[in-house]
């Protein structure tokens, strides 16, 4: 039986990842600064709750369409939302997902990004039985390649990407992993 990717979850020690909901628009938005927008595609700054939730609306329908697994990140605390995670299921490839997240400003350098993607190789290997994951990050964003090289994937190419929330095309490093069991 497929997994509903509208109503997923997964937990790693401090976190709960769980899927998005319209109602998390106003908490996504107070996260989405320019620091944070600058090194993601999709997520403008300054972002309204109109386009946050136009966001989250389209996330929602992928989910539907079992696409795509798009999670609010809440610290297990104090289920207070910290960041973003997102898994696309390739189209031209259905053994593979593609990783995207965030971490809001207030949040980062505390560790959240690896233990949050390493939950999502878990989720990815074990529960969606997809043998491949990859993801994406500009060249120039240091701080998310070394958490990519941290969950031990490699660098398989770099290629220009449209990001949307700037309307231009931007070098991205993309990197891979097998299913290591």
């Amino acid at each position: 039986m497929p997994i509903d990717l509208q109503n997923a979850s997964f937990e790693t020690e401090r976190l709960v990842v769980r899927s998005c909901r319209i109602q998390d628009a106003p908490a996504l938005q107070a996260l989405m600064t320019p620091t944070i927008s600058k090194w993601v595609a999709t997520w403008p700054t300054p972002l309204t709750i109109a386009k946050t939730t136009e966001i989250l609306r389209d996330c929602l329908q992928s989910a539907n369409a079992g696409q795509s697994f798009a999670a609010v990140v809440e610290q297990k605390s104090t289920a207070t939302p910290i960041g973003w995670l997102k898994l696309d299921i390739s189209v031209t490839d259905q053994s593979r997902a593609d990783l995207g997240y965030w971490i809001g400003e207030d949040h980062q350098r505390r560790g959240y990004a690896l233990e949050m993607s390493q939950g999502a190789m878990t989720f990815v290997f074990d529960r969606l039985r997809l043998h491949r994951i990859r993801a994406g990050a500009q060249v120039a964003n240091t701080a998310s390649i070394a958490v990519l090289q941290k969950l031990g994937m490699t660098e398989e190419f770099v290629q220009d990407v449209w990001a949307p929330a700037r309307q231009r095309s931007e070098a991205c490093t993309f990197w891979e992993m097998e299913n290591p069991s």
